[in-house]
Order: structure tokens, then C-alpha cells, then sequence
């Protein structure tokens, strides 16, 4: 079961826009618990993501329900630039695949990306700009706003060499996950499996001015009454709806 991030507002979905290297964007955000209606969405975008007519990492909807019924997820999320239906989506995951501790601790958990997939809409069009460091962007800022984490990691599968490669380039020079478990050991080795490279971006920076995640911390309407103390007889109630 995955650790949930700090959310008291009492909704599980959630939508916006935030600015990167001069484009805008629109997110959604769905976080667990989901209600019926959230969770059919959720099946159906990520078990039916298509990339050259093929199922984005061969994730189908029965995964997705298994996913949700087990607590597997911590984050769902679908990143697209203003105006474009392509979208770059993918899931996180707070969990701890590492310390060897059989009792789960957050303390010993890290962040995991995971299911990262771009597709193109119906109108086929690609952006310039590719909404996948977009999406890994929203996915840090979450992470080190939320909860602190100063790192976050995800897999490489190593089977295809070519494809182990071009990936652990990728994600090196444009994203910046400078860090890998075949040239650190000390890189969350403990509890992973030898099919799969662990990348890691250290030292996470929280930047508010990109997208501020204070939201999650807010209540979202209630009543609070104060009481003048000094004189009961003047007690006025005060009302207010936090945003």
C-alpha cells in the first residue's frame, strides 16, 4: 500500500493552469480516496493510452482497477499544454522499495514516477515542446512542496539495451537525474530488482512562483465561531469560507 500526500481539502480532483519556460499549461490531479465517478475517469484515460496504435506500457484498464483497489498509487496525473490535446500523463507512487524494513515507514519511503506515457489527441498535432518535462516538473514540485522529500526516483527497464541507453540519457541531460544505481550503490539497491536501472534527481528545489501546492492544506468551505472573551454580552459569531 502507497503512502497518500497531505491533502485536507476533502476533494480528490483537481484541475489548473501553471506557467513553465514561457508556456502554459493545464494539469488534472486526482489523489486517493476517488469517488466512483473520479476512478471510472482514471481507468479510462490511463487503460486506454494509445502510442502508435499500441497500449502505453501495456497498462489496460483491468491493471488500473487493480492498481486503485490496492492502494498502489498515490498520484494520478495529466499534464497538456494550453490549446493542444496531447497530453503526457503518468502516476506516482510514495512507497519504500529500498530500506529492507518489512514494516512500511514514509520515513524510509521515496517518491517513484511511474506509467510515464505522451500521447497525441484527435487532432494528431504534436507540440513543439514536449509536455513530458511539464509533467516531471509538476511531479517534483508536488513532492518537495507536499512532503518534503528532497529527491524523487523512477525505473529504467534494463531488457532492451539500446532502449536502457537512450533513456538513462534522456532523463540525465534533459531532466536531470544525474544520479543511477549501476554507478552508486548506495542508490536505493537494497530491495530492487536487477532488471530495472533506479535514476534518481536529487536536491529538489521547491518553487512556488511555477505552481504553489498550498491548495492541498486548505479547507474548502466550513464555520468557524470566535468568542470575545472580554465581554460575553457583545459574543458576535464570525463566518468565513477558506479558499
Amino acid at each position: 500500500m502507497a503512502f497518500n500526500f497531505k491533502n485536507i481539502t476533502g476533494k480528490h480532483k483537481f484541475n489548473g493552469t501553471f506557467e513553465l519556460n514561457g508556456i502554459k499549461y493545464e494539469y488534472l490531479l486526482y489523489l486517493p480516496i476517488l469517488n466512483s465517478i473520479e476512478r471510472n475517469e482514471v481507468i479510462h484515460f490511463f487503460g486506454n493510452r494509445k502510442h502508435n496504435g499500441e497500449i502505453c506500457l501495456d497498462l489496460t484498464e483491468e491493471i488500473m482497477e487493480d492498481y486503485i483497489d490496492n492502494n498502489e498509487i498515490s498520484a494520478y496525473i495529466i499534464i497538456n499544454e494550453v490549446g493542444s490535446d496531447e497530453t503526457a500523463s503518468g502516476t506516482l507512487q510514495i512507497y519504500d522499495h529500498c530500506s529492507g524494513n518489512k514494516k512500511q515507514l514514509l520515513s524510509n519511503a521515496f517518491v517513484w514516477i511511474n506509467d510515464i506515457c505522451r500521447i497525441l489527441g484527435p487532432s494528431g498535432v504534436k507540440t513543439n515542446v514536449s509536455p513530458v518535462g511539464a509533467l516531471l516538473t509538476f511531479m517534483e514540485q508536488l513532492t518537495i512542496q507536499n512532503i518534503k522529500k528532497k529527491e524523487i526516483y523512477l525505473f529504467v527497464d534494463t531488457h532492451d539495451e539500446n532502449n536502457k541507453t537512450v533513456l538513462t540519457e534522456i532523463y540525465k541531460k534533459k531532466y536531470g537525474f544525474i544520479n543511477n544505481s549501476i554507478k552508486d550503490n548506495n542508490i536505493c539497491f537494497t530491495n530492487v530488482n536487477s532488471e530495472y536501472i533506479v535514476m534518481q534527481k536529487p536536491e529538489l528545489i521547491s518553487n512556488i512562483s511555477i505552481i504553489d501546492f498550498s491548495f492541498l492544506m486548505k479547507r474548502i468551505g466550513g464555520y468557524r465561531k470566535k468568542t470575545n472573551k472580554q465581554n460575553k454580552t457583545k459574543t458576535k459569531t464570525k463566518r468565513w469560507r477558506e479558499i
